[in-house]
């Protein structure tokens, strides 16, 4: 068994696994699933579905108190008939009103009966035209995923989930349906998980045992359930007895990345799960000796790690600050994954804050020098990140491995600034798996770490990972701090940097 300091090897050839597809960003027009910025608007749409059937209910209500008026004044005339009805035919007047009832009244009753009020066609389409706003297969595969992830990395419990067990918590309001269920165990079969597929299957079936819904359009019957359950036990008898035509195994170098992706995925996932303590060597102090303002105003500083150099500072962004972050941002979509991962569902939206949008940009700016020490021209803009359903980051390095061409051109990201801008109640915590650190988000809080040597070389020992959201939204603000302006800030670099410029 591999001991924690071969991690830093095979950490360092995930890494390039990982350049030789860097984060991919894609936009999209909407993703659900990707941020609780999406699901708010999702909420929206909701709200307003549900407002226009109330008021395609109350059109058909007026409609059928009608009728059940008019069904009351026919009853009565019957009730008379039924008396005598030879006496009542006797009668002229009530003759004529049969035969005129009948000619007129109840073609009319069918003509109103058969057509569509405006009020109700202005109803239907409008819920027609709300169709593009609803979830897509994508997004619900999106969202599967995203349980699928919190049940992987924090080993919950498909029977738990079902009935509203979560992180600690129970609350039978939040437990799941027979057909959420069903959806997930689906999903699961498809992802080959048939362990976990069983599982969500059987709570499905224990749902549709407790539930009593009979105004549900759509509901879920039991044969659809043992059907897919059939097929997933044929599945697993064909995979045990025809194992002889898979053919060949994968060539070497696949089995090799292969066995890296999973095993970073192994590491990152106990990491997650983990609760780190941190070196009793570091220290908590209040930082007044990075520039001239903090000697005034000092920062309180907590150090995490020596290699690399980590620190977070507490307090160190102001409430009106983040509210003004949150209330002027557009989140867009930014789909993060590497080499060999399902870049997919490695989602969240994030938003691009530049000097132009106002004087809050330039004075965290400025904060961040007054933490680092280093300058933030040629450093990249503001990132506001916002982590959805299980959203979270896959392990990766901040540090773009730069040619050296490329590199004496543009430099790369010495260091990296990570501000969070709320508690999450459970999961979300940034870990750096190699040195056995843990950040968990804390409102006001910023990490602070380096991401290359004093020399300019990389330092893989700065690989981290976000981990899932299990309850709760994350926002974070990153800065990523160039290195060619530090040349006064931070000691000289070797010359075997640039050695080949």
């Amino acid at each position: 068994m591999l001991n924690f300091k071969g991690i830093e090897i095979i950490a360092f050839l995930s890494v390039c696994l990982i350049f030789s597809n860097r984060i991919a960003r894609a936009a999209a027009k909407n993703s659900y699933a990707a941020s609780s910025e999406e699901l708010l608007k999702l909420l929206e749409v909701e709200d307003k579905l549900v407002e226009n059937l109330n008021g395609y209910v109350e059109t058909l209500r007026k409609k059928l108190n009608i009728l059940e008026q008019s069904l009351k004044t026919m009853n009565f005339e019957h009730y008379k008939m039924k008396d005598d009805y030879e006496a009542y035919l006797g009668n002229p007047v009530n003759s004529f009103r049969l035969i005129h009832r009948l000619h007129t009244d109840w073609g009319k009753w069918h003509q109103y009966g058969s057509n569509i009020h405006k009020d109700e066609l202005e109803r239907i389409e409008k819920a027609h035209q709300m169709r593009k706003l609803l979830p897509t297969a994508l997004d619900l595969k999106q969202a599967c995923r995203g349980i699928d992830d919190l049940i992987s990395f924090y080993d919950l419990k498909p029977d738990d989930l079902a009935v509203g067990f979560l992180a600690g918590y129970s609350d039978p309001e939040t437990a799941l349906s027979a057909h959420d269920c069903f959806a997930l165990g689906d999903f699961s079969m498809n992802d080959r998980k048939d362990d976990r597929a069983k599982a969500w299957l059987n709570a499905s079936l224990k749902q549709l045992n407790e539930e009593k819904l009979p105004h549900k359009i759509n509901p879920l019957k039991k044969t659809s359930v043992l059907n897919t359950w059939a097929v997933l036990q044929m599945k697993n008898q064909e995979l045990a007895h025809d194992h002889h035509h898979f053919g060949k195994l994968p060539k070497k170098a696949d089995r090799n990345f292969l066995s890296l992706w999973i095993y970073e995925e192994m590491i990152t996932k106990r990491k997650c799960r983990d609760h780190f303590r941190q070196p009793s060597r570091l220290h908590c102090r209040y930082n007044s000796s990075t520039t001239a303002f903090t000697r005034i105003a000092p920062l309180k500083m907590e150090e995490l790690s020596s290699d690399p150099y980590m620190v977070i500072y507490h307090d160190v962004i102001y409430e009106s600050e983040i509210n003004w972050l949150l209330n002027t941002s557009e989140f867009t979509l930014s789909q993060v994954g590497s080499a060999g991962t399902r870049s997919d569902i490695r989602s969240a939206k994030d938003s691009t804050i530049t000097l132009s949008k106002g004087r809050v940009v330039g004075t965290l700016g400025q904060r961040v020098t007054d933490m680092t020490g280093l300058s933030m021209e040629m450093s990249d803009e503001f990132s506001l990140i916002n982590y959805g359903l299980g959203g979270q980051y896959v392990l990766h390095t901040d540090y773009h491995n730069h040619m050296n061409e490329m590199r004496w051109r543009d430099g790369d990201r010495i260091a990296t600034v990570l501000f969070y801008l709320g508690d999450v109640e459970s999961g979300g915590d940034t870990i750096f798996p190699i040195i056995d650190v843990s950040v968990t988000p804390k409102k006001g809080s910023a990490v602070f770490w380096y991401n290359l040597h004093n020399t300019g070389d990389m330092n893989i020992r700065a690989l981290h990972s976000g981990c899932p959201v299990i309850v709760g939204s994350k926002y974070v603000l990153t800065k990523w701090i160039n290195e060619l302006p530090q040349m006064f800030s931070t000691p000289c670099m070797k010359n075997a940097v640039y050695s080949d410029v």
